[in-house]
């Protein structure tokens, strides 16, 4: 039985939507056997009305998976960030993950700076781990039975396998070093 699996966007503009399009497609195309995704696409613009903020917060509240799409050279408007505070003392601490989706073009190192502090530190007062592109893996959740548990248990990850297979580095052998008396 699949688990349910919801994933909320916050875009600034198209150019920001379609960023998160295709990050969200690759997740759906990659986990679609194991999880029923859900989608929930708000714009910046929906979280200045108190409607659509709601709704919006309702979701998020929920979701295992908030992504933010802003160009890379923005700072968070003031809106979405009181937004976000909103969000992170409803949702309580439980796992899920942050997603900062800067676009990737041309930039100085300090553009953007304040936005992605921002959303890491938002992340870890949430319990939530902070990426800056799509998760590559979504096992992170707690297993809900002792089936679950038993079956992960058995399960041979990438990592598991390597630190199997890796020899580990010969010791030097112990030299004691006598004193003379003279």
């Amino acid at each position: 039985m699949k688990r349910n699996w919801s994933i909320v966007v916050i875009h600034e503009n198209s150019a920001g939507r379609e960023q998160a399009t295709r990050a969200c497609d690759h997740l759906v195309k990659r986990f679609w056997p194991e999880k029923e995704i859900e989608v929930n696409w708000w714009s910046c613009d929906n979280l200045s009305q108190p409607g659509a903020a709601t709704a919006a917060l309702a979701r998020a509240v929920k979701a295992d998976v908030m992504m933010f799409a802003f160009r890379s050279e923005n700072e968070l408007p003031r809106v979405a960030q009181e937004w976000i505070e909103v969000w992170l003392a409803k949702r309580g601490e439980r796992e899920g993950v942050l997603v900062d989706l800067a676009s990737r073009g041309e930039e100085s190192i300090e553009s953007g700076t304040h936005r992605h502090l921002y959303l890491r530190q938002a992340a870890h007062r949430g319990g939530m781990d902070y990426l800056t592109r799509e998760p590559q893996s979504i096992s992170w959740a707690i297993p809900d039975s002792q089936e679950a548990v038993t079956a992960r248990a058995q399960q041979i990850t990438t990592v598991l396998n390597e630190i199997l297979r890796t020899q580990p580095p010969p010791t030097a052998p112990q030299v004691t070093i006598a004193r003379a008396t003279l």
